[in-house]
């Protein structure tokens, strides 16, 4: 078991289940959030290791995660992946210039996104 925190934020609740059981599985220990509000709260309370956020959600998604995260000294350094339902390669390009380590396109591989995770933590440490 690693015993590291993830924080999965999404407003789709089948969502947050599915990554939560797959997380779970894999040996981490999950947090969740709904919205970005929630997201920049847990972060501060629970100091996930890594953060999983959907980037389409109200209030600004994705992107308020990053911004408000990512600026912080205290934030900055938790590596966050961006899941997306959109194709777009401007979301991506946004996303990685935002501070995102990797974004995967839902639905996304469980392998993959495991990969991405341990690469995440890899490069970390």
């Amino acid at each position: 078991m690693s015993g590291r925190r993830i924080l999965v934020v999404d407003d789709d609740r089948d969502v947050v289940v599915f990554l939560s059981r797959l997380l779970q599985r894999a040996g981490y220990t999950v947090v969740t959030a709904g919205d970005p509000s929630q997201a920049v709260a847990q972060t501060h309370q629970e100091k996930p290791d890594l953060i999983l956020t959907d980037v389409t959600m109200p209030a600004g998604g994705g992107f308020t995660v990053l911004d408000h995260l990512k600026t912080s000294t205290t934030t900055g350094p938790i590596p966050i992946i961006v899941l997306t339902g959109n194709d777009d390669a401007e979301v991506e390009a946004r996303a990685l210039a935002a501070g995102a380590v990797h974004v995967l396109r839902k639905p996304c591989d469980n392998a993959v996104l495991l990969e991405c995770i341990r690469t995440a933590f890899r490069e970390g440490t």
